[in-house]
């Protein structure tokens, strides 16, 4: 009798042929035997260049099922002369080459029938009576040929971006064929029908196991360490076992595909990175459909447990020392990139830059707006915000460029990082397969960037870039006051401070016009801090320098501008929160002190002088010392000693020349262009209603009537010098202006008692101490052009 042997069924060929191993040795595979089943034939099973015979197939998968991946007894019956073993297998009591015949999956074969011996003839003549019930039955190979007809494609009919987009992300039902390494595997692919069967070549996502390749024609054999390990724990878990397949992506250029496969006692990816028998790859993972948070995990243990390709791997320090994980408050937006940092803990300003991105190289002709882009969309959602920190890295000091603190940063659960990235604004960095200098949500770094690339988002995108030309309204003092009508008649005006100069004086860009500006807070002065090193700052001035940019350093603020300066710079107020006036917050803290000309003329001034008055209660900053109160003293006698003439300058606009010393002037502040703005939009809409208008009764010199200016033909306020009755005219002044004419009665029309209570907005001026010449002398002309 034929000694009986006991293996594991590694995978079935065909419907009468299996692989048998036995159990590894040491970090050895296994051994293994091919066996054929005694006495029977299969249908052959086909190939790229063949057909299945009919019924192949089926013959296969019904042996595969009964004994693959399970422990079988086994004997050899005969050798043939090319050593090829023909034997019988058990499964418990079961023998599985009867099972097949009575199935109808195989036939006895002729030579069997003709060369039986005497042990063997009994098991020839039972597996012939089997053969014979199967055939009555019309079971297996013995059903209508002419019926059969196996669908199946060993290599891809079309593209295969196309045939990923049909089946991607969908649970597919498969066959794992054959096992190339840990991570790379022939599957077939058995969609729903009426589609055919199709092999695919694929790499599981998100994981890359160690590379076997050996007995390739032509190719040097290569077995990367763990190799053999990892390529036998995928075998004796999925080869030739039913499995789910999840089509993710393709791998490179080639025909390969990126796939999870499911198999009901789990993910096989998962499996092997927590054994040491994979790592995680950064190229595919953002396909994975769970996600990477598993896998990761599973590699952190690996890693922590040092098993097997993590064996010399040594574990890093914290980077950042007791700062590596803080929360802090972004002060500043240095670029779409990097960002200050103050440490609520200690008050420390740290410099930080985002981990793993960086913003577009300047050979890109798009940089420049979209690095603009992103530094507004890091000043949007992070100025002024309480953040978490997490120190990843650091970049040392290299080529002139200083050492970098690289860092993710949290508000809540949104890392403004990823959404950069998502949003085409930043690139990823590249890191390279061991090196753990990266952010610590690396993985949504990479999803996010596959998702800018698949919707064309920023720098990935086919359209031409937002253009950003910014002008500077402050250039000179000409081109500022272009700019101050507008500003005047818009009142607030909503814009960004981007830089801060001293306590108040600020660079304000403001985004709806595109154009950046100067702006100087009216009715306070700060103290100034020096212009270099050498020059000595006034006292407080770093404390009201640090004061203003902590509080509207890229902060949304708003401006009222009043005038502007001779160097160009527009005066006004600035408001915090659409409520605080910064003027007044610097006053409170001490940081200035009224400017008593200018803050009179402002419609804030009882605001701006209870601000001082807080501070010098309290003493705070510039009233702190004991000096202080002589600046009160000084102040209390100049307002008591007026015995001389007050010389005061105001800013005026000449509307109107009489003569080369008479004239008519405007006096400019914010009140008076805005009375009389106001009031010219009432009295215009007021005048085209004519039949609401009364006529004038009596025409009397002095009178102030409404006169339509012949020029324009609108309405003015106007009164008159001199009644010209014999002509049906009036000489009449515009009061609001200075110019006069000589206009018919039908022009004039009373005005109601609201429109005169605003004092004329025109003042007759003569030059002092001044004789000039005659309007008719030949040099009235250089007069009037050197006044203008």
């Amino acid at each position: 009798m034929m000694a009986v042997s006991k293996a594991i069924v590694k995978c079935v060929l065909s419907g009468d042929t299996l692989i048998v191993r036995g159990k590894p040795t040491g970090n050895q595979p296994p051994r293994e035997k091919q066996l054929s089943l005694a006495y029977i034939q299969a249908p052959r099973m086909g190939s790229q260049k063949k057909d299945d015979e009919p019924f192949a197939f089926e013959s296969r998968e019904f042996l595969r099922c009964q004994i693959v991946g399970k422990e079988v007894a086994f004997r050899i019956d005969y050798t043939v002369l090319n050593n090829r073993e023909y034997g019988t297998v058990f499964l418990g009591n079961e023998n599985i080459t009867q099972l097949i015949v009575k199935e109808g999956w195989a036939k006895v074969r002729e030579d069997g029938r003709k060369n039986k011996d005497e042990s063997r003839g009994e098991e020839v003549d039972k597996l012939t009576e089997l053969e014979k019930a199967a055939q009555e039955a019309g079971k297996g190979v013995w059903g209508d040929k002419d019926k059969y007809s196996r669908n199946v494609n060993y290599t891809l009919q079309e593209d295969a971006r196309t045939y990923l987009n049909k089946y991607k992300g969908l649970k597919i039902d498969g066959i794992i064929e054959q096992v190339r390494d840990g991570s790379s595997l022939r599957v077939l692919f058995i969609p729903p029908a009426p589609a055919p069967q199709q092999y695919l070549n694929i790499n599981i996502s998100g994981i890359k196991a160690p590379i076997v390749r050996k007995d390739i024609p032509e190719v040097e054999n290569l077995i990367e360490p763990y190799g053999e390990e990892a390529k036998y724990f995928v075998e004796s878990r999925l080869l030739q076992r039913n499995v789910k397949v999840i089509l993710e992506g393709l791998s490179g250029n080639s025909q390969a595909f990126s796939a999870t496969i499911l198999h009901p006692a789990g993910n096989i990816a998962e499996s092997l990175v927590a054994v040491g028998l994979a790592k995680v790859a950064d190229w595919s993972i953002t396909v994975v459909t769970d996600g990477p948070i598993k896998l990761r995990e599973a590699e952190k243990k690996a890693k922590e447990k040092r098993m097997r390709l993590w064996q010399d791997h040594v574990v890093r320090n914290k980077v950042g020392g007791d700062d590596h994980d803080f929360e802090g408050t972004v002060t500043r937006i240095v670029s779409g990139d990097t960002v200050h940092v103050r440490v609520n803990r200690t008050g420390v300003e740290k410099k930080v830059q985002l981990s793993s991105i960086r913003q577009p190289k300047p050979k890109d002709p798009k940089v420049p707006e979209y690095n603009f882009e992103a530094k507004e969309f890091l000043r949007k959602k992070l100025i002024g915000k309480t953040v978490r920190v997490i120190i990843d890295y650091q970049k040392p000091a290299s080529d002139g460029y200083e050492a970098k603190e690289c860092a993710t940063i949290k508000i809540g659960d949104f890392n403004p990082a990823e959404a950069l990235v998502e949003r085409g604004l930043a690139h990823i960095i590249r890191h390279k397969k061991d090196d753990e200098d990266r952010s610590s949500c690396y993985d949504q770094l990479l999803i996010a960037d596959q998702k800018a690339q698949t919707n064309g988002k920023g720098v990935h995108s086919a359209k031409e870039p937002p253009v950003y030309r910014i002008t500077d309204a402050s250039e000179s003092l000409s081109k500022a006051r272009q700019f101050l009508h507008s500003l005047q008649r818009y009142g607030r005006v909503p814009g960004i401070v981007d830089f801060v100069n001293n306590g108040s004086r600020f660079k304000i860009y403001i985004p709806k016009e595109s154009y950046k500006l100067t702006f100087v807070l009216s009715g306070i002065r700060c103290p100034r801090p020096g212009r270099n090193p050498t020059d000595k700052s006034e006292p407080y001035a770093a404390e009201a320098l640090e004061f203003a940019t902590r509080k509207t350093l890229q902060r949304d603020v708003e401006i009222e501008v009043e005038n502007v300066d001779k160097m160009g710079g527009f005066i006004g107020s600035l408001w915090l929160n659409k409520t605080e006036n910064f003027a007044t917050l610097l006053l409170q803290e001490g940081l200035a002190e009224v400017h008593s000309f200018s803050a009179d003329q402002s419609s804030h001034s009882k605001e701006l002088y209870a601000a001082e008055q807080i501070a010098k209660d309290e003493k705070k900053n510039i009233w702190s010392s004991q000096d202080s109160g002589i600046i009160d003293e000084v102040n209390d006698t100049a307002a008591t000693d007026e015995t001389e003439p007050r010389k005061e300058y105001v800013d005026v606009v000449i509307s109107e020349i009489i003569s080369g010393g008479h004239f008519y002037v405007q006096v400019v502040n914010e009140i008076n262009i805005r009375s009389l703005e106001k009031m010219m939009s009432e009295f215009g809409f007021y005048h085209k209603n004519t039949a609401a208008i009364p006529n004038i009764d009596k025409i009397k010199t002095g009178q102030i009537v409404s006169a339509q200016f012949t020029e324009d033909d609108q309405w003015y306020r106007a009164r008159i010098r001199k009644n010209i009755p014999e002509k049906k005219s009036v000489e009449v002044v515009y009061i609001d202006y200075g110019n006069s004419e000589t206009i018919p009665l039908s022009r004039i029309r009373s005005i109601p008692e609201n429109f005169r209570q605003l004092p004329p907005h025109a003042c007759e001026a003569v030059l002092s101490f001044l004789k000039v010449p005659d309007r008719e002398v030949i040099y009235i002309n250089f007069k009037i052009d050197y006044v203008l």
